[in-house]
């Protein structure tokens, strides 16, 4: 069997089975707008008193309320705001408590999160201007598809889901052949320019497996409606991806898995330890085979999309 069959390991039985839940999960997706409206204006009132009260420089909405068919009375109002110290951020929580009853709110410190975490935040969040007092158009825009047919609800998140993946493994190519050119240089370069040439080549890998995580993230969020949290979350993400669930096939592979999860390691070693700690014996060896694991990713998410659109 090949590194990329994912969906082919699956009987056409089983993979009818998925296409037909998945097809129901969607369509069977309902958007309440009026909840999402009372969620964004508590979440505008918060930016409003963080803004005048506590001097923020900035405040945003990451989470669920940016995606509003992810967004249910169950869910929590997520902001991320800047220009705080720790101690007030601390003292906002506790005085915005009461602020809505509805609404579970919760408020991160952008400068005490870590980077991976912070890379997931931004690429989520959608800013609260000062003054500012409707929902972001783009929120308005996903709203207004709950006056469709369900059908078209459907089409419209399915092809956006393709387009994210194509875009981002678009990304990912172009930071593969540039790792490929620095790859080309490397030895003919003198010993004390390799070092520059090295921490280059770890910061691109960290890059691509980032790339790969996001396009994980749209699936989970899309598709299986869940994101894995707490701590070992980049982890438990890749394992969910290799898992088959009962409206999708796995999307990579177990032998694509386990080799993604050393470039997951390897990411965390580089976004983790600076300078002379970091190791850099392993970056040409990652180096070397991240254009093979990037060539059979691309082959099981071929698979995978080639399954969206046959649901």
């Amino acid at each position: 069997m090949s590194d990329f069959s994912t969906t082919t390991a699956m009987s056409p039985s089983e993979l009818a089975e998925c296409r037909k839940n998945l097809r129901e999960q969607w369509e069977d997706r309902k958007i309440d707008e009026e909840l999402v409206q009372r969620a964004w204006a508590v979440a505008h009132h918060l930016a409003t008193v963080l803004y005048q009260d506590y001097g923020a420089s900035k405040v945003a909405v990451f989470g669920s309320l940016t995606e509003c068919e992810r967004f249910t009375k169950y869910s929590d109002i997520d902001i991320v705001v800047w220009g705080l110290s720790y101690n007030k951020c601390l003292d906002a929580l506790w005085e915005t408590e009461g602020l809505s009853s509805e609404f579970k709110i919760d408020i991160i410190n952008f400068k005490t999160i870590n980077r991976s975490f912070r890379e997931r935040i931004l690429s989520q969040a959608i800013q609260i201007d000062k003054g500012e007092t409707d929902a972001p158009k783009m929120i308005k825009e996903t709203s207004s598809r709950a006056d469709t047919e369900t059908g078209e609800i459907y089409k419209v998140d399915r092809e956006k889901l393709i387009q994210r993946i194509f875009d981002e493994r678009e990304k990912i190519e172009k930071t593969i052949e540039r790792i490929g050119r620095a790859l080309e240089k490397i030895d003919v370069l003198p010993i004390d320019a390799r070092e520059f040439i090295e921490r280059a080549l770890a910061a691109d890998l960290a890059e691509v497996y980032t790339g790969f995580e996001k396009i994980f993230e749209q699936i989970a969020k899309k598709v299986d409606k869940y994101i894995p949290s707490g701590g070992q979350w980049h982890h438990n993400l890749l394992t969910q991806m290799a898992a088959r669930r009962s409206e999708r096939p796995p999307v990579v592979s177990a032998i694509t898995q386990r080799r993604l999860m050393q470039l997951l390691k390897f990411r965390h070693k580089a976004n983790n330890i600076y300078g002379d700690e970091l190791v850099y014996d392993k970056v040409l060896t990652h180096a070397k085979r991240v254009s093979k694991l990037f060539e059979n990713v691309s082959k099981e998410l071929d698979a995978f999309t080639a399954f969206l659109r046959e649901t």
